[in-house]
Parts: C-alpha cells; structure tokens; sequence
C-alpha cells in the first residue's frame, strides 16, 4: 500500500520526518555511481586541482540554492508543484511543473538503463529482461512514497561507502604498470573552472529545484537544512570527489583511466577483477543506481499526479510504466544530450520560485484564485533563459557558468519586477501582473 503523499494537499506536521531519515532520503539521491564518473570526466576534461576546486564550490552554491528551495517547501508544506501553481498560475503552473516532471522521468528511465545494462554484460543475460525486472522494482519501491526512498537510501548510501573504499583499498594494492604518466598525465584542459563549475551545477539543478519534494516532510527547519547538507556538499560532492581520486589513483598505478564509463570507475574496476567482486559490484550498481532512480521518478509523479489530479499510487504506476518501456527500447539513449538544457533551463525556474517566496509575491497570490500566465514570472524566466542561452552558445561561457548567469538573471528581473509592482499605488490601472 502507498504512503499518502498529500499530492493535492499539504503535509500535516504530525507526519514530520527527523533530520536524519530525511537526510537519508536526501543523501541516496546525489551519491551515486553516475555522480563518481562525471567526477572523473571533469578530472580529464581539466585537471585534478580545478575539477576539485569546482566541485567543492559548486556542492556549497547547491547547497544554498537547494536548501532555500527546500525551506519553501518545509514552510508550505507542500510539493514543488503545488508552489508553483501559485507563482506561475493555473495555465503557467502546468509548463513548469510539466517540464520538470518529464526532466526527471528521463533521468529515471536512464538510471533504470545504466544498472540494467551492466548486469546484462556481466552475467551475459538479455538487457531487455534485466530493464524490464529492474523497472518494475523500482516503481514498486516508489509506489511507497517518501518512506520508499528512505528504505532504499539506507541501503545505498552505505553499500556504495562500502564500495568506494573497497575498490581504493584494491586499487592501491595493484601492482603499478610500467606505462604510467603519473598524475602530471592527467587533463586535457579542454575545460575552464568556470565549465566544470556549471557542469557540477547542472548535474542537479532539475532536481534540486524540486526540493520542496522532499523537505515538506521536514519536521521543522533545521531538519530541513541539516537534510540538505547531506546530499550537497556530503553525499554529491563526496561521490564526485571520489571520481576525481580514482582517477588520479588510476594514474598513479599506470592504469587506464580514460574511460570512466567503462572501467576507470570503482564499480567497473571492481568489474573487472571478476569473482566474488563482480557480485558485489553490480549488486550496489543496481542498488545505487536505483536509488537516483527511485527519487527521479517520485519527483515524477508528485507532478503528474497535481498536474493529472489522479491519485498518487495509479499515477506511479502509469508514469512508472512509460519509464520503464523507454529504458528497455534504447530510446533513453537520446535523452543525454537533451537533457543538456538543464543548465540553461531549469535554474532561472529556481530564482524565480525563490525570489517569489523571500519577496512576498508568493504570499501575496497564496489566497487568490490564479488563472491564465503570471506575467512577472514568465518576464523574469524569459530573461534567464536568454541570457543562459547568449552565454551558453557564447565565448562568454568559458568565462561565466550557464546555470549561474541565466539564475542572476532571472533573479535581477523578478527582483526588480516585484519591486516595482509593490510601489504603484493602490487604484492605479497599470498591472505589472494578470490574473
């Protein structure tokens, strides 16, 4: 039977998660396998000091961004798309929250892929079969609501700890090749700090924007931040980090380093030592992986579900099923580089819902029946979604991170938009905003 996850409603603070079971359900979300490799890449793409330089500043900037946003949902006590129905209207509200919703069922049915296809090569089983098993065990563990993703965080966050320190423990313990180019080999430079700082940023954004998910069940405020910090900087930035001394380990040993998504990753490496290793590996890869997955599809179907006004449980399993027949098709293949509009896409929608709430222009719409596209809003998110995109397309980007300058820029624009609307005096008939 499933939780009743209040997709309509708000969170009774009866029902108040402790800082530490909604840490878990925070920290199995970013510390993960796929998080360790692109840790890895932003080594070789740069160097060693500048991918963890930007790694720890961009786990601090996701911490605050998330952490406010997680605050608005512990204050309202409601879902991501409950809020945003008041910011950006009954019409506006659906784009948003549509948007985002169909964001993370991509990285749902890609994190059902990733497990799926490194059981199938090491057990030499159909993919297809694996994907569709997988799949369904995970909308199962879904379908439990908040209480699912902390079960399955508890088991992933210290079995993929486990595996970090057991896959260095034996790569130390590797006899060193003779070809190595030690660490000086490491890094192409092809990517500034200011590169690998958006890339850290756009990792997450999609679903750090839908914190108030998650923090609604926060039993007061410092469970909410104190949950929050366990996934940035603790749980993301630590999984990254790992990435980066992989690499760096891999190096040193004179091993292969330069292809993270194969075997120069704690999980491939393990992988590759065959035996009761490999067991142990692709038993935390499903486990891990499914834990991102789990998250990515609750997210999900909180939107669906508002967006639908269908029952929590029959939208789980609706969502949960497309998911599912994407992954065993290939099609999730593609959505990589669609989902590269996130650092363009998704953080102007987080300013915008933080700038609305610490303003007061949330408050002020929170009573009121909204219709048709809030103009202030879509003004503010046009602004950033431009400036992302001139950056973006831009020699400017090697210089400016995407996801911060088109969040300044929506921030600046709803800022002062709100500003204004708040000093025409009462009477007058000009309207920054429509109803």
């Amino acid at each position: 039977m499933s939780h009743d996850e209040h997709t309509l409603g708000q969170v009774s603070t009866q029902e108040g998660l402790s800082a530490f079971k909604l840490g878990m359900v925070w920290a199995g979300f970013p510390f993960i396998l796929a998080i360790t490799i692109t840790g890895s890449v932003f080594a070789i793409k740069s160097d060693l000091a500048t991918a963890a330089a930007a790694i720890a500043l961009g786990s601090m900037v996701m911490f605050v961004y998330v952490g406010l946003l997680g605050e608005i949902g512990w204050k309202e006590r409601r879902s991501f798309a409950q809020i945003a129905q008041t910011i950006f209207g009954e019409f506006g509200y659906v784009l948003i929250a549509g948007l985002l919703s169909i964001l993370v069922l991509g990285w749902f049915t890609i994190n059902t892929a990733m497990p799926a296809e490194i059981f199938a090569a090491s057990f030499h089983v159909p993919y297809w079969l694996v994907a569709i098993v997988l799949g369904l065990a995970f909308v199962a563990v879904t379908a439990r609501g908040i209480m699912g993703m902390n079960m399955i965080s508890n088991f992933s966050v210290p079995l993929f700890g486990a595996l970090i320190v057991v896959s260095f423990a034996m790569l130390f313990g590797h006899a060193a090749g003779a070809a190595g180019k030690g660490l000086a080999g490491i890094g192409t430079h092809a990517l500034t700090f200011q590169e690998i700082l958006a890339g850290v940023l756009a990792s997450f954004a999609d679903s750090g924007t839908l914190a108030p998910d998650f923090n609604r069940w926060a039993v007061n405020r410092r469970a909410s931040w104190l949950s929050v910090f366990a996934a940035f900087p603790l749980g993301f930035g630590f999984a990254m980090l790992a990435g980066v001394g992989f690499t760096a380990v891999l190096a040193l040993h004179g091993i292969d380093f330069a292809d993270p998504f194969q075997t120069a990753n704690p999980i491939g490496y393990l992988i590759g030592l065959g035996g009761v290793f490999t067991v142990l590996a692709v038993l935390v890869a499903v486990v891990n992986q499914g834990s991102n997955a789990t998250h990515c599809l609750y997210n999900s179907v909180l939107g669906f579900s508002k967006l639908s006004g269908q029952s929590y449980l029959l939208t789980t399993l609706a969502i949960g099923s497309i998911g599912v027949v994407i992954a065993v098709t290939g099609v999730w293949a593609f959505l990589l580089d669609w989902l590269k509009i996130i650092g363009v896409l998704v953080p102007p929608i987080g300013a915008v819902v933080i700038l609305a709430y610490y303003t007061g222009y949330y408050a002020q719409r929170k009573d009121r029946a909204i219709s048709g596209v809030a103009v202030v809003p879509w003004a503010s998110l046009a602004a950033g979604w431009v400036c992302g995109l001139i950056v973006n397309f831009t020699l400017a980007a090697r210089l400016v991170p995407v996801p911060l300058a088109s969040f300044v820029a929506s921030a600046i624009v709803m800022g002062v938009l709100v500003k204004i609307g708040n000093s025409v005096p009462i009477g007058t008939k000009i309207r920054l905003d429509e109803e």
